[in-house]
């Protein structure tokens, strides 16, 4: 298929080339393990046969794929890295292949809303691709499109990816969180081609932030927008991906800007922007955060927040035994099982002391990423006592998301006392649900 190809609609054509892709997978992964003499199986063979199908593919499948940066634990690391570089490399259509579906949205009059389209996408994703564009007030735009058949590509995706869900037991990924990755990827694929409530989430978020300090969101050209194109303000900036280059000062500003906000977002306004991959965030040089592409927002209840800040206060606590009502709390634990307090005795070892009043997080100095590794052989050990708990998948990669942002902004932040500082408010506001 040519750079340039429109990805195929067709049910059995996609299904015959995610199966075709599923058994060459399969069939390595075999030949690898019965050579005699190998030991460790090559997983960066596997990673660039997915990540050239799917690139070729797009819809949930690539979605898939670009999700994989954000799940270390699921994938073996090649695997992930591979399919990472999915976030800025995925092949795009010509203008030509969506003009004349963008002319029948507008009714012929694309034109006379818009003084220019730029032909040459500046992004392209696994739902759709962006166009810079000036309308006829001269205001500098961007057209978020989406591919022409996009949502009967999606419904015959998931559900060959549903039949095809158990061949991530190949990786080693147990059937809980395979279901339970599978059920995100439904959830975030529905929200993304929700074009009017990104709008929405978007606006939400405009109100809620208006004149917040070094924080700038584009605004949505309503009157411009369509069913799958989605018309906003250009926001020029470097992406996240490219911070390291910005001087120390600056780099702080950000990083505590950036902590400000979700800490907000989470204790003020009860929703959370969870699509935190560097393409989504941006800078300048006046030390300004951009944040873009609000199609993926989570509505936080009090009950999820409460077993989050009982979690937080139990490692601040001289205690690792009281982190058991945090995860009974959030449903992260097996009804009847023991509890594993080894696991909790090494996470509270790990983090109280960053945790502490006055505490400086140096993301990079402590390399938690790291120390998490080394427990691995214990949390596999307590698989039998914890569970996927739900509402937190979406959490939990958020935060890990930020966290390597946070790691590549090289932060030193009081962490604790930022959190603690916004827990008061909001329980003082909210108050603690009865037991």
């Amino acid at each position: 298929m040519s750079r340039f190809s429109r990805p195929s609609a067709s049910a059995l054509g996609r299904f015959l080339q995610l199966g075709g892709t599923g058994a060459r997978i399969a069939g390595s992964l075999l030949v690898q393990r019965i050579t005699p003499g190998r030991t460790r199986v090559d997983w960066a063979p596997v990673g660039a046969l997915l990540g050239d199908a799917l690139g070729q593919m797009k819809g949930p499948v690539l979605k898939l794929g670009q999700q994989a940066s954000q799940w270390q634990d699921v994938l073996p690391e090649p695997v992930s890295a591979a399919l990472a570089r999915l976030q800025n490399q995925v092949p795009a259509l010509p203008f030509a292949a969506l003009e004349a579906n963008l002319q029948r949205l507008y009714e012929g009059e694309l034109y006379r809303l818009f003084e220019t389209i730029e032909a040459q996408p500046c992004a392209a994703a696994s739902l759709g691709q962006v166009h810079r564009a000036r309308d006829r007030q001269g205001r500098a735009l961007i057209l978020k499109i989406q591919y022409p058949g996009i949502r009967g590509i999606c419904d015959a995706d998931l559900r060959q990816l549903r039949r095809l869900l158990p061949l991530g037991r190949l990786f080693g990924t147990p059937p809980a969180r395979l279901e339970a990755v599978y059920a995100e990827l439904q959830r975030a694929i529905d929200e993304e081609l929700d074009y009017a409530g990104e709008r929405v989430n978007l606006e939400t978020f405009r109100r809620h932030f208006q004149g917040w300090p070094g924080l700038r969101l584009p605004f949505a050209a309503a009157e411009l927008c369509r069913p799958g194109v989605l018309v906003l303000e250009e926001l020029p900036g470097r992406s996240l991906a490219q911070v390291e280059q910005a001087p120390a000062e600056l780099r702080q500003r950000l990083a505590e800007t950036l902590c400000r906000w979700l800490a907000e977002q989470a204790f003020g306004l009860g929703r959370l922007h969870t699509d935190p991959h560097p393409g989504n965030l941006a800078w300048r040089e006046t030390g300004e955060l951009l944040v873009y592409d609000f199609g993926s927002v989570l509505r936080l209840e009090p009950r999820l927040l409460e077993g989050y800040v009982r979690i937080f206060e139990a490692l601040r606590g001289p205690s690792s035994e009281a982190l058991e009502a945090g995860f009974q709390l959030l449903g992260g634990r097996q009804p009847g099982s023991a509890p594993p307090h080894g696991l909790y005795r090494r996470i509270h070892l790990m983090l109280h002391p960053l945790l502490q009043p006055g505490a400086q997080w140096d993301f990079r100095q402590a390399a938690l990423h790291q120390r998490l590794a080394e427990l691995f052989p214990l949390l596999t050990s307590a698989l039998g006592s914890l569970q996927p708990a739900s509402g937190t998948l979406l959490v939990n990669r958020t935060l890990e998301g930020h966290y390597w942002n946070l790691y590549r902004l090289g932060a030193c932040l009081p962490i604790a006392d930022l959190l603690a500082g916004y827990i008061v408010r909001w329980q003082r506001g909210a108050g603690r649900p009865q037991p």
